[in-house]
């Protein structure tokens, strides 16, 4: 996909270059000059590419990171300034990079995709055939559904809008009231994934490893039928993905690493094009320059000099290599060097003296404690990080999101939430993902290992038989797993019920109902006569 990076600005442009500005403020509109455009059967491809592009910006500055931060208690209140609205949930709806950038980006997004799956449905046979035109509209279908599965999970209920918009001025097009979640999952996030399970290809030529695939279509099913509760249709869908070939890649933590992009274990990620100017919602990291022309080895937010730490109690929520919680008196924990014989996540997460690194310059060197920004909770985050040479502003790496072990961790929601829990099964596909980190540990005992343990001792796995039992696997496994990938954390507390229970972690904070969901943007209510806010956020 990276090569498309020119001509999809192309077709952005385009596709916005319609709409009138006063429009444009809340969300795009525009449409693409058929005249120009879809008149050649790779215009088709090219459509498809410019879907795409919308989502290497998912939304406003930081938005994503603010939201973590603020509400899932796996960060430390203190460091990132900017998101200190967010812990005290004082952020205002007019202004708020979270409320206001996830949906103005979810909107662009669905803009484009109508935009162009409308434009291709009407290419002729005589310019394109079927089963090519069905991939791609295929790809567009699949993008859409991702950004109004996003877009209920943060809101709620939202306008639905499939159709073009030919006249700005039109209130009836463009003033769309809010449509309940339940239809928008049954009449527009449902038809578009099935519709991509049955027209999307297994894979693509490794040069378009980002592009969408039949198991992209069918794990975002499984997590879409997870979180409406139909758990038999979870595992059906969840299933399929595993006939399909992915596997999980042995280190834990390489699994978001830029040299293993396209990984056996990665289904859906976002790619960037070379010199294209953006930034990811998420920057993690430590100290950049070592000084003495030793380099750089991570980036935090330096242009601030704020970065993001970890919370005292996600530290403390990783287990220590018998699978016991550091408050039940495991043997192997060492309080004096807490990082010895933990989960192998735990290293594969933070910072720890067990690290070799290699900076910018090329210079090898083992982690030093002396380098550690975050001396409020004692650990850098190394997980999801990324440095920055001299001559390359961004280092573009792709934003992975949707891996293997979350297809297995839902499953196991399914089979332990049906109405008739099969715990065997959710023990076999919590252990599918737990298995990585136990066999890794067992791989390099001198790393992770301590003296007398044996091996049925590493990890053990799960043997949930109750309701409980499976929610506190669930949580672990997920929090471990995912920790920094898009928001995982916040999308399970709120499918579980337990936001209001992790949110007041962060600094102690009341909880109040109306954090369920965002509220909508303010510009957009007083924009169309035909929404109010949510009552609970006023008027």
């Amino acid at each position: 996909m990276k090569k498309f990076s020119l001509y999809i600005t192309i077709i952005l442009a385009i596709a916005l270059s319609g709409c009138m500005e006063s429009f444009l403020e809340r969300n795009p509109y525009g449409s693409l000059d058929e005249n120009t455009f879809f008149t050649k059967k790779e215009h088709a491809d090219l459509a498809a590419a410019a879907c795409y592009s919308t989502l290497q910006k998912m939304n406003a500055h930081w938005a994503d990171a603010q939201l973590e931060l603020g509400m899932t208690g796996d960060f430390s209140p203190s460091g990132f300034k900017d998101a200190q609205a967010y812990y005290t949930a004082s952020f205002n709806p007019n202004d708020a990079n979270v409320v206001n950038g996830i949906w103005r980006r979810g909107y662009e997004g669905i803009a484009i995709c109508n935009n162009n799956i409308i434009r291709v449905e009407q290419m002729g046979a005589d310019i394109i055939d079927d089963e090519v035109k069905n991939r791609h509209l295929a790809e567009m279908r699949f993008i859409r559904a991702f950004w109004y599965f996003r877009l209920v999970r943060f809101y709620g209920d939202i306008p639905l809008r499939s159709a073009l918009v030919s006249d700005p001025k039109s209130e009836d097009q463009v003033m769309l009231p809010l449509t309940a979640k339940e239809e928008i999952i049954s009449e527009m996030i449902l038809p578009d994934l099935q519709f991509a399970v049955n027209n999307l290809p297994v894979s693509w030529e490794t040069t378009l490893h980002n592009r969408a695939t039949k198991g992209a279509a069918l794990a975002t099913l499984t997590e879409l039928y997870v979180y409406i509760k139909d758990y038999a249709k979870a595992i059906e869908s969840g299933l399929e993905v595993e006939k399909l070939g992915y596997s999980m890649i042995e280190n834990p933590g390489d699994v978001l690493r830029v040299d293993y992009e396209g990984s056996s274990e990665i289904i859906f990620s976002i790619g960037y094009g070379n010199g294209l100017e953006t930034y990811r919602e998420y920057y993690y990291g430590t100290i950049e320059d070592l000084g003495g022309g030793q380099g750089r080895i991570m980036r935090g937010d330096t242009y601030s000099g704020d970065y993001f730490y970890p919370s005292e109690e996600l530290v403390n929520f990783y287990q220590t290599i018998d699978g016991k919680s550091i408050d039940e008196n495991s043997p192997y924990f060492d309080t004096a060097n807490e990082w010895k014989y933990r989960d192998p996540r735990f290293d594969a997460t933070f910072f720890t003296e067990m690290d070799v690194l290699t900076t910018t310059s090329g210079v090898t060197l083992n982690w030093n404690p002396e380098w550690l920004v975050n001396d409020v909770t004692g650990y850098d985050i190394q997980k999801r990080g990324v440095y920055y040479g001299d001559n390359n502003w961004n280092r573009q790496i792709d934003n992975t999101l949707i891996r293997l072990p979350r297809v297995y961790l839902l499953l196991a929601e399914a089979y332990g939430l049906q109405s008739s829990p099969n715990y065997a099964k959710a023990n076999e596909y919590l252990d599918k993902t737990r298995a990585r980190a136990r066999s890794f540990a067992l791989a390099n005992p001198d790393s992770y290992l301590p003296e007398g343990i044996s091996e049925n001792e590493v990890l053990p796995p799960f043997n949930v038989s109750s309701k409980e039992e499976l929610m506190e696997a669930l949580n672990y496994e997920n929090r471990v797993e995912f920790f920094t990938e898009d928001c995982y954390r916040y999308y399970d507390l709120k499918r579980w019920g337990k936001l209001s229970e992790e949110w007041p972690r962060v600094g102690g904070f009341a909880w109040n109902e109306k954090f369920y969901d965002l509220p909508i943007p303010s510009n957009e209510v007083n924009n169309n006569n035909n929404i109010s806010q949510n009552p609970a956020w006023g008027n």
